[in-house]
C-alpha cells in the first residue's frame, strides 16, 4: 500500500510541475498564439529608463567628473552609400554630407573615446544620467530626409531601412548598449517626412504617422524645424511666424497624437529678432506650442545647463564633418578640444564640479539638485 501512495503522490507532482511549466512558458510567459500581427515591429526599442537605485559613491579623484564642462551637440543633415563625392557636387553637399562607413566609423571612436550618448531633452532639463567618469554627446539631425531614417517593407512589416543613418546606430548599439540609443530628428511638416520616390532599389514605405511612430517607439525624440522649412529673416510680422512654427506643430498633433515638440532648429541657423519672442512660443489657429531649447546652426560645443551665460535660445552646434572637412566642424573639435569637457558624476540629482571650476556654476540654475565639489 504504501509503494502504491507514493507511485500516486508521484504521479500527481509531476502534473502539477507539468501544468507550472506550460502556464508559465505556454500562456504567460510567451507569445499569445491568438495575438494579432503588429503592421510595424521597431527592432531595439529603446525602453523607457526604469526608477535608479540609488548612486553608489564613486572616488572623485579618479572619476573627476566636471558637469560644469562643454557639451557636444553634433548636427548631421545626409547621409550616402558613396565614400567620396561626385566631382560635379556642390560645396554646400561636400559639407553637409558624409557616407555611412564615416558615420559606423564614428560612432566607434567616439565609444572608444569615452562619449556616451544623452537625449536633448535631457540636456534642456539638466538631467544627464551619463554613466560616472564619461562624456555626454547629442546627436541631431536637420530636415527630416529618408538618408537620416526611412522604413522598408519586408514579408508584410515595416522595418528600419538598412540603409539610413539610423540603422546604423541601430547596428552599433545592438554590439554596445552602453553607448545609448538617442538622438533628435527636427522635421519638417510641409513635405512627407523620411521619405522619397525611388526608382531603384527596395522602395520606401509607410505613411508619414508611421514613419514617425515608429521613430519614436525607437526611444529617439522629434523636435520643431518650421513647417516648410521657413527662412525666419523673410517673416514681416507674427502671424507668419507662428504659421510656420505653429503649424507643424498642429500638424504633429495630427499625426502622432498628443507629440509635443520640445525644442526648435532654427532653419538655416537665422532668426528674426523683433519677431524671436514667437519662435519661442505663440498660437496657431488655437493650437499652442513653446519651446524649450532652440538651437543653432552652430561651430563649437554647447554650454553646461548650469553655466551663468546658459541660454538656452541660443544653444550652440557643432557642425558634423561632411566630405569636405572645415575648420571648427566636428572632426576639428575632437582633434582641438577645449577645457573644461563636460565628464558626467554619474548622477543627474547631483551636480558636481572641481573647485576650480565653481565660478562656472550659476546656483539659481541648479533647482533642487545639489551641488558637489571637490
Amino acid at each position: 500500500m504504501k509503494m502504491k501512495r507514493l507511485a500516486v503522490l508521484l504521479l500527481a507532482l509531476a502534473l502539477i510541475v507539468g501544468l507550472e511549466v506550460a502556464l508559465t512558458h505556454g500562456l504567460g510567459g510567451g507569445e499569445s498564439a491568438s495575438a494579432p500581427a503588429a503592421t510595424a515591429s521597431p527592432e531595439p526599442t529603446a525602453e523607457p529608463a526604469a526608477t535608479p537605485e540609488p548612486t553608489p559613491p564613486i572616488d572623485l579623484e579618479k572619476t573627476k567628473p566636471n558637469e560644469a564642462g562643454e557639451i557636444p551637440i553634433v548636427m548631421f543633415h545626409a547621409f550616402v552609400e558613396e565614400t567620396e563625392p561626385d566631382e560635379s557636387a556642390s560645396t554646400s553637399f561636400k559639407q553637409y554630407t558624409q557616407s555611412f562607413a564615416y558615420f559606423k566609423d564614428l560612432l566607434g571612436r567616439l565609444y572608444d573615446m569615452g562619449y556616451r550618448m544623452t537625449s536633448m531633452n535631457d540636456f534642456l532639463s539638466n538631467s544627464i544620467a551619463v554613466e560616472a567618469g564619461y562624456k555626454p554627446v547629442i546627436f541631431t539631425f536637420d530636415d527630416s530626409s529618408a538618408s537620416q531614417f526611412s522604413l522598408i517593407e519586408e514579408n508584410g512589416e515595416l522595418v528600419v531601412n538598412p540603409q539610413c543613418a539610423v540603422a546604423v546606430m541601430l547596428d552599433f548599439y545592438k554590439e554596445h548598449p552602453d553607448f545609448g540609443l538617442e538622438g533628435t530628428f527636427y522635421v519638417n511638416l510641409g513635405a512627407s517626412p523620411f521619405y522619397e520616390e525611388r526608382t531603384e532599389g527596395t522602395p520606401l514605405a509607410g505613411t508619414a504617422q508611421e514613419r514617425l511612430q515608429y521613430l519614436i517607439d525607437l526611444g529617439f525624440e522629434v523636435g520643431n524645424h518650421t513647417y516648410s522649412h521657413y527662412s525666419l529673416p523673410d517673416a514681416r510680422d507674427a502671424e507668419t511666424v507662428m504659421y510656420e512654427v505653429g503649424k507643424n506643430q498642429a500638424v504633429m498633433y495630427d499625426l502622432v497624437k498628443d507629440y509635443t515638440f520640445t525644442s526648435f532648429s532654427l532653419p538655416f541657423g537665422s532668426t528674426t529678432p523683433d519677431l524671436f519672442e514667437y519662435v519661442k512660443g505663440g498660437v496657431y489657429e488655437g493650437v499652442a506650442y513653446k519651446n524649450l531649447g532652440i538651437v543653432e546652426v552652430g561651430w563649437d560645443p554647447a554650454i553646461s545647463p548650469v553655466n551663468p551665460d546658459y541660454n538656452p535660445y541660443s544653444i550652440h552646434r557643432i557642425r558634423g564633418t561632411g566630405f569636405l572637412a572645415e575648420d571648427c566642424d566636428f572632426e576639428w573639435w575632437l582633434k582641438n578640444p577645449r577645457d573644461p569637457i563636460y565628464v558626467s558624476d554619474g548622477d543627474p540629482d547631483i551636480v558636481t564640479v572641481p573647485e576650480s571650476y565653481l565660478s562656472l556654476v550659476d546656483q539659481s540654475k541648479l533647482g533642487t539638485k545639489q551641488l558637489r565639489t571637490y
